[in-house]
Protein backbone atom coordinates (compact mmCIF):
# COMPACT_ATOMS: atom_id res chain seq x y z
CA UNK A 1 0.00 0.00 0.00
CA UNK A 2 1.32 3.38 -1.12
CA UNK A 3 1.00 6.30 1.57
CA UNK A 4 1.81 9.85 0.42
CA UNK A 5 3.02 12.21 3.05
CA UNK A 6 3.43 16.15 2.97
CA UNK A 7 6.18 17.37 5.23
CA UNK A 8 7.98 20.50 6.14
CA UNK A 9 10.57 20.93 7.97
CA UNK A 10 13.63 23.36 9.00
CA UNK A 11 16.46 23.55 6.13
CA UNK A 12 19.06 21.65 8.59
CA UNK A 13 22.25 19.34 6.62
CA UNK A 14 21.12 16.24 7.71
CA UNK A 15 16.98 16.34 7.67
CA UNK A 16 16.23 14.58 4.64
CA UNK A 17 19.12 11.80 5.94
CA UNK A 18 17.57 11.35 9.34
CA UNK A 19 13.93 10.84 7.53
CA UNK A 20 15.19 8.22 5.04
CA UNK A 21 16.74 6.58 8.03
CA UNK A 22 13.44 6.71 10.33
CA UNK A 23 11.81 5.60 6.81
CA UNK A 24 13.63 2.85 6.51
CA UNK A 25 14.10 1.49 10.61
CA UNK A 26 10.17 1.17 10.37
CA UNK A 27 10.32 -0.76 7.46
CA UNK A 28 8.40 1.19 5.07
CA UNK A 29 10.08 1.08 1.49
CA UNK A 30 10.85 4.38 -0.31
CA UNK A 31 8.72 4.89 -3.57
CA UNK A 32 9.18 8.58 -4.04
CA UNK A 33 10.75 11.90 -2.73
CA UNK A 34 10.34 15.60 -3.73
CA UNK A 35 12.03 18.25 -2.16
CA UNK A 36 11.32 21.90 -2.53
CA UNK A 37 13.09 24.69 -0.61
CA UNK A 38 10.51 27.96 0.71
CA UNK A 39 11.36 31.00 -1.17
CA UNK A 40 13.07 32.07 2.34
CA UNK A 41 15.13 29.09 1.60
CA UNK A 42 14.78 28.33 5.85
CA UNK A 43 12.39 25.59 5.45
CA UNK A 44 12.01 22.68 2.95
CA UNK A 45 8.59 21.26 1.97
CA UNK A 46 8.90 17.17 0.86
CA UNK A 47 6.39 15.21 0.05
CA UNK A 48 7.37 11.43 1.14
CA UNK A 49 5.79 8.32 -1.18
CA UNK A 50 6.24 5.05 0.99
CA UNK A 51 5.08 1.40 0.66
CA UNK A 52 4.25 -1.06 3.32
CA UNK A 53 1.47 -3.38 4.51
CA UNK A 54 2.14 -1.82 7.99
CA UNK A 55 -0.23 1.08 9.69
CA UNK A 56 1.03 3.99 8.55
CA UNK A 57 0.97 5.94 11.97
CA UNK A 58 3.36 3.37 12.88
CA UNK A 59 5.79 6.11 11.17
CA UNK A 60 3.96 8.76 11.49
CA UNK A 61 4.50 9.04 15.02
CA UNK A 62 8.58 8.70 14.43
CA UNK A 63 8.83 11.37 12.07
CA UNK A 64 6.62 13.66 14.04
CA UNK A 65 9.02 13.11 17.04
CA UNK A 66 12.30 14.48 14.90
CA UNK A 67 13.16 18.03 16.08
CA UNK A 68 13.40 19.32 12.62
CA UNK A 69 9.67 18.61 11.40
CA UNK A 70 7.00 21.90 11.32
CA UNK A 71 4.68 20.26 9.93
CA UNK A 72 3.32 16.30 8.79
CA UNK A 73 0.18 15.70 6.82
CA UNK A 74 -1.08 12.63 5.60
CA UNK A 75 -2.23 13.24 1.59
CA UNK A 76 -3.69 10.05 0.63
CA UNK A 77 -3.49 6.37 0.86
CA UNK A 78 -4.34 3.46 -1.24
CA UNK A 79 -7.81 3.34 -2.40
CA UNK A 80 -7.68 -0.70 -1.72
CA UNK A 81 -7.63 0.31 2.13
CA UNK A 82 -10.49 3.42 2.02
CA UNK A 83 -12.68 0.30 0.74
CA UNK A 84 -11.42 -2.35 3.03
Amino acid sequence: MNHVLNITTNNTPAIVERLLQVTRYRGYELAGLELASHADASSLCITLTVRSDKPIQLLTNQLHKLYDIQQLELVSADLAMLRA
